[in-house]
């Protein structure tokens, strides 16, 4: 497009009768064209900002496409350009353009963090945060972690998110989550989001149990770091939880509960776990009792819960050795109930039992061999993998990924692949190529088959083709030669 082409349309948008056909055709040119030169001088161009400010939506999204289109041509030292269009989009009165300024500037952000990060965007993005928009508010949260790390002690800012906590619960929920992520980061940034922070301690002391739910989900993030664990011990928040653990025979309601106590304390008993099981076994208690109920929708969380805690080899050490009657109790009734459950929960189930059984292999710790051993005594009585292998047999492939997980986990014990030899048909079946399809499961069982290529448990011959199923590769497939012969007739 020549110079005299680009302001005929540029002159064309002007006019309210030819403008939607300029704008289309302007999109179509920066499509074909591919022009960072062209796409800067239409970024440029007065005449298509002002039409981004018109009300009408049809003529608002083409513009944005076009600045979109124009955006991603560009690769611009000076980005004054770049930032008004950002800055017009986090403003507009259209959530779609607000998404896509959102979208922009994370791109760009990206790319060149201390070029496009200001006072005023994050007062936008502030701003949008606040949106009963969710496709607005939700992408909000990531931007504003990124952002408010170096502005966070400006008073503008430091106002504008004290404003926020007057919102409605949706909001203020974004805001902690924010908070959490971005006090998770430093002590001195988690002293700067005090005030929100506080707020969202306040919450859990509410009537609301649902807000107590959501709160309680955010703040358990702040458990990732030990600054953020000691302002959740030092602000009361586990005595807090402890009481509302304490009540809930009292209060039906708080039942509603469960689920969130055991997902934030499950959280912290996985990163810390003497401190959970030492300074509040009710709640271990509580999580037992779960899984041992028949209560299906409070199992799915239960199941998360336990897999996450003993997926660490002290959260192993310390769920044995504390509350190891419990703990084989479970494991019974798991071995009992698990053909029984609906798919959705068998496929929880075995996660959990992937992560119970789940070691660090590059560390050698006999100590917890010897615990992963006994578990598994506890769950099937026999020194075989016939549970396992019945799941690896099931028809559909995310139950048989789910198996092999599992498999993977446990063949990573010596004793695990002394019972895979106790297993009949389970060698045949592994070396076997023509058992699978999904290329997922295909993969599966290729990392089983590396790791089990390097155990010194099988003979001569099936380590041989272990190895060489290995130097193959996972889709390898075996030539058929077929020779006719032409016999005389």
């Amino acid at each position: 497009m020549d110079e005299n082409q680009c302001r005929e349309l540029l002159a064309n948008l002007q006019l309210e009768q030819t403008r939607n056909i300029a704008l289309t055709e302007i999109k179509s040119t920066l499509i074909t064209a591919n022009n960072s030169e062209l796409s800067q001088n239409f970024l440029k161009s007065p005449e298509l900002l002002e039409c981004f400010e018109n009300a009408n939506s049809e003529q608002t999204l083409l513009v944005t496409d076009i600045l979109s289109i124009c955006m991603s041509n560009l690769s611009i030292d000076e980005p004054a350009e770049v930032k008004n269009v950002i800055e017009k989009s986090l403003s507009h009165a259209n959530p779609k353009v607000q998404v896509f300024g959102l979208r922009e500037l994370h791109r760009l952000l990206l790319a060149q963090p201390d070029s496009f990060a200001n006072e005023s965007v994050i007062l936008l993005v502030i701003k949008c945060l606040t949106s009963d928009d969710t496709s607005v508010g939700t992408p909000s949260i990531d931007l504003l972690v990124l952002l408010l790390p170096r502005f966070v002690h400006l008073r503008s800012i430091q106002k504008n998110l004290e404003d926020v906590l007057t919102k409605k619960d949706i909001v203020r929920c974004r805001l902690y989550e924010v908070a959490v992520k971005v006090g998770s980061q430093s002590p001195a940034l988690l002293d700067s989001m005090e005030k929100v922070l506080h707020k969202s301690v306040q919450e859990l002391e509410g009537e609301d149990i649902l807000l107590q739910l959501n709160v309680l989900q955010v703040l358990s993030e702040l458990a990732l770091s030990d600054h953020g664990m000691a302002y959740l011990e030092n602000n009361g928040v586990f005595d807090n939880l402890m009481r509302k653990t304490n009540q809930l025979d009292e209060d039906p309601l708080a039942a509603i509960l469960i689920p969130g106590l055991m997902r934030c304390y499950g959280s912290i008993a996985a990163i810390h776990p003497a401190k959970i099981y030492d300074g509040y076994p009710k709640i271990i208690s509580l999580l037992f009792d779960c899984l041992l109920s028949e209560d299906f929708s409070v199992l799915p969380v239960a199941y998360d819960t336990l897999g996450y805690i003993a997926h660490p080899s002290e959260g192993k050490r310390q769920i044995h050795y504390k509350h190891g009657a419990l703990l084989k109790k479970t494991l019974k009734h798991f071995h009992t109930i698990i053909r029984n459950l609906p798919n959705e929960l068998k496929l929880r189930l075995l996660s959990c039992l992937q992560s119970l059984f789940s070691v660090d292999t590059t560390v050698i710790d006999n100590q917890i061999t010897t615990i992963t051993q006994t578990w598994y005594d506890y769950l099937t009585e026999q020194e075989n993998l016939n549970l396992v292998m019945d799941y690896i047999r099931n028809p559909f492939p995310d139950m048989r990924r789910s198996a092999l997980a599992l498999l993977k986990a446990i063949v990573s014990h010596r004793w695990g692949q002394l019972y895979m030899l106790n297993t009949g048909g389970f060698v045949e079946y592994i070396l076997d190529r023509k058992q699978e399809v999904d290329k997922d499961v295909i993969l599966e069982k290729y990392e089983i088959i590396r790791q089990l290529a390097e155990s010194t448990v099988f003979d001569q011959q099936t380590q041989a083709e272990l190895k060489r199923y290995v130097a193959e590769g996972a889709f390898f497939v075996q030539g058929v030669t077929e020779v006719a012969i032409e016999g005389a007739s």
